[in-house]
């Protein structure tokens, strides 16, 4: 009977450690989470931070192409 303790218990460790890291602990489990986190910056997912550095990277090197086609 341990062992099946152990086993469920680690597979809930997983889910919700899985679940925080895809939505961000904002809104992991209706924000059940969002307390301990130290900054708004932190409070969002991870894939969402991402996505945000990627389109002002791909903004940045838009801006250095159009400038060098200009000149």
């Amino acid at each position: 009977m341990g062992k099946i303790f152990g086993i469920l218990l680690m597979v809930a460790g997983i889910w919700v450690g899985m679940t925080l890291y895809t939505e961000g602990t904002r809104d992991a489990f209706g924000g059940v989470f969002a307390s301990f986190s130290d900054s708004q910056e932190q409070t969002r997912a991870p894939l969402e931070r991402i996505r945000d550095k990627l389109s002002s990277a791909r903004r940045a090197q838009l801006e250095r192409i159009e400038r060098q086609v200009e000149d």
